[in-house]
This record gives structure tokens, sequence and C-alpha cells, in this order.
């Protein structure tokens, strides 16, 4: 984390170019607070049901731990739904 702040705030300072030329644009984030907290409920709720970080699930499911399956089928679904609301949702 400490080496994506240093990155981004040199990137911000030399005013770099992308590949086509154009300035690397870092836009600032929205200051509210409240969407982080739900946003992390719903994240860290399926991170508890499922008892497993996200990550490692698929060394798991590789490891022929099955029923992970529903979990990344659920991750799929979740996000697929999140992409047909997306328009309708505050950002």
């Amino acid at each position: 984390m400490a080496l994506g702040i240093v990155v981004v705030q040199w990137i911000k300072k030399q005013h770099l170019k992308s590949v086509e030329g154009r300035e690397i644009v870092i836009p600032e984030k929205d200051k509210s607070w409240k969407r982080y907290i739900f946003g992390g409920f719903i994240f860290g709720l399926g991170w508890a049901l499922a008892g497993v970080c996200p990550g490692p699930m698929f060394v798991l499911m590789g490891a022929g731990y099955t029923v992970f399956v529903v979990f990344l089928l659920s991750a799929i679904t979740g996000t697929f739904v999140y992409g047909k609301l997306r328009s309708k949702l505050p950002h």
C-alpha cells in the first residue's frame, strides 16, 4: 500500500503520460463513507459465509473442495446483478 501511495503521488507530480501520449489523470475520490461501510459489510458477510478469503478459494477448488463452486457462482451472479443495476445505484 505504501508503494502504491508513493507511485500515485509521483505520477501526479511528474505529470506522466500514457503510452498514447496523454497525461495520466487520477481523479479525486468522493469522501462519502456510507457506501464503503455498506460495501464492506456485504463483502465481509460473503467472506464470513464462505469461511475463506476469496483468493485462496480458487486454490481450494483446484484441490478438490468442490463446495466452493457455490461461492464462485454466487460471486459471478452478484457481479452480473451489479452490472445490470449499476446505472440505478448511487456512485
